[in-house]
């Protein structure tokens, strides 16, 4: 049974079986038992945190699958590769000692000033990290550029994420114009082999049509309009033949057969070549834009962003696990929910326990690149005034680096010399408009977000985690998508380790907040001038791009 004490009010939270947690706070001397997913049942304490009556009684992992995401085991153990953490990790602290769990009482975040603005009290500047690198001269340039988003505070009108004009405005002016990640070049690895992508009510064949040459067709015949394809995906096809009439393309497109074509005189060149979507490849991923007069995916992307990838190789690496969950809210808010570390302090209190609740995390807007948190130590609290010395958040940085240096050696072999501390400590979140979220450094993740069908009150949200991989060696088959039914938690997939424990914190709040949304006075919602900039900044373009005025 899980027992636990609470970060901050100390009171110990105790699983009892049943789906039911007990709360006692000794201080006090009261005591509550509740339902994990918060219903009071008895005793003198009535209220509780729900987010740790989930993470304490709740559906969780088995013991063996409790594992940070990072740390996740890789391979197949006949390959050489390391799969497991290197000895010295022990039981969680220095040298195998369980580490120290962290009680200290709200008392707020004053904030400070800096040249650049108020943040968190906690908050060093880049150049701290970057000028105290042991390696400096393997660190990327990019690292040591900043961009915050300026603006104050920016409100937002509610109806933007369930009306349904704003969703046909999408489809209209976003999807059919920015680059959006269909799927891993590993996805379809023959030549012939393709995927569906869908994105709201649009759908494409992605398929592989040479060594390093991918195509998107729209998925429907140019006779009556059926989809070509009705499965998710397909191995070695040659050509896309419809199921209707019979009409037929070649896997490139182009016409193949045009049954009973003495019937439709004058109609060959028309329908000579299916209908498409632009195609780049980046970092073994497969991007498309149904616009054809598109600039580049490399103009969109931007300079900083493909130089802060560059030496990781994403290509190399492969996809160990992909899970995909319907959720009952607009894509906008749940990726929202992702796009800042405001939320750690309350959504993710278990946090708290080993000390640091990201207050200081930094925020930059490239372009249409936007990057959370690449430089930092970790270990303050603002929230509850603890805020660590510079030195000791040095101490903290290197010990982090050179621990992720030993665990990737058994990974990527002598590969790991190419890199800085900061680029070893990096757990970098990204988001590239308007829904792909590559993590950075080694922490594996990838979300994707997007509306399904026309209904703007759904949404599909996957995760990806991509493993490093040395390169040169074969990589394993990449993970086909597991769908989780729409009720199932996330901890149903194992798999996950201890991120899907997250996200059943973080899937949490969505779906309340898209209905409170619906009833929500005044009709706003207001994202702050820091920790939520990068939404701001997302919430400029989609205007932009939309054609609204602010706040319309």
């Amino acid at each position: 049974m899980r027992c636990l004490p609470h970060p901050i009010s100390g009171a110990v939270y105790e699983e009892l079986g049943d789906g039911k947690v007990r709360v006692e706070d000794k201080a006090k001397g009261t005591w509550g038992i509740f339902t994990w997913n918060g219903d009071f049942l008895e005793g003198s304490l009535t209220q509780a945190d729900l987010h740790y009556l989930g993470f304490v009684g709740g559906p969780t992992l088995p013991a063996e699958k409790d594992i940070i995401w990072t740390f996740l085991p890789v391979g197949d153990p006949s390959t050489g590769i390391q799969t497991s953490l290197p000895p010295s990790r022990g039981g969680g602290g220095k040298d195998g000692a369980q580490p120290t769990l962290v009680i200290a009482p709200y008392v707020g975040d004053p904030g400070k000033d800096t040249p650049a603005g108020k943040r968190s009290s906690a908050f060093l500047e880049q150049d701290f990290f970057t000028d105290n690198d042991r390696h400096k001269d393997r660190l990327p340039e990019v690292y040591t550029k900043s961009a915050p988003y300026p603006g104050g505070p920016k409100k937002v009108p509610v109806g933007r994420f369930f009306e349904k004009k704003y969703f046909d405005l999408e489809m209209q002016h976003l999807w059919t114009k920015v680059w959006q990640m269909a799927c891993r070049l590993d996805d379809i690895p023959e030549i012939g082999d393709w995927i569906l992508y869908r994105i709201g009510n649009l759908e494409f064949i992605v398929v592989r049509t040479g060594e390093n040459e991918v195509m998107a067709h729209r998925n429907a015949c140019l006779h009556r309009g059926r989809k070509l394809c009705d499965h998710a995906v397909g191995k070695r096809a040659a050509n896309f033949r419809c199921p209707y009439h019979g009409w037929s393309w070649h896997a490139d497109g182009s016409l193949q057969d045009l049954t009973a074509e003495w019937d439709f005189p004058g109609i060959r060149e028309e329908v000579s070549q299916l209908p498409g979507a632009r195609v780049a490849l980046w970092g073994g991923f497969v991007f498309i834009n149904p616009d054809k007069d598109a600039g580049s995916f490399e103009d969109y992307a931007g300079p900083e962003m493909l130089a802060h990838y560059k030496k990781f190789k994403m290509e190399n690496r492969y996809k160990q696990v992909h899970v995909g969950k319907v959720i009952r809210s607009n894509w906008k808010l749940i990726m929202e929910a992702f796009l800042e570390a405001y939320h750690i302090i309350v959504t993710h209190p278990q946090l708290l326990l080993f000390g640091g609740d990201l207050a200081d995390t930094r925020y930059d807007v490239f372009g249409n690149w936007h990057r959370l948190g690449h430089a930092a130590g970790g270990g303050s609290s603002p929230y509850r005034g603890i805020i660590q010395s510079p030195d000791k958040v040095l101490e903290t940085f290197r010990m982090m680096a050179d621990f992720n240096k030993a665990y990737l050696q058994g990974l990527i072999g002598d590969e790991v010399e190419l890199y800085s501390d900061t680029e070893l400590v990096e757990q970098t979140f990204s988001n590239l408009f308007p829904n792909f979220s590559p993590w950075g450094g080694w922490a594996r993740i990838v979300y994707r977000f997007r509306p399904i069908n026309d209904n703007p009150d759904e949404c599909l949200m996957e995760a990806m985690l991509l493993s490093p991989w040395p390169e040169g060696k074969p990589k394993p088959p990449a993970a086909k998508l597991r769908m989780l039914g729409n009720d199932d938690p996330w901890v149903t997939a194992e798999e996950l380790g201890t991120l899907a424990r997250i996200f059943d914190q973080d899937t949490g709040n969505v779906p309340q907040t898209h209905e409170g949304l619906k009833t929500k006075e005044p009709p706003y919602v207001i994202y702050s001038s820091y920790q939520e900039s990068i939404i701001r900044a997302f919430h400029d373009k989609y205007e932009k791009l939309l054609g609204l005025k602010e706040g319309e």
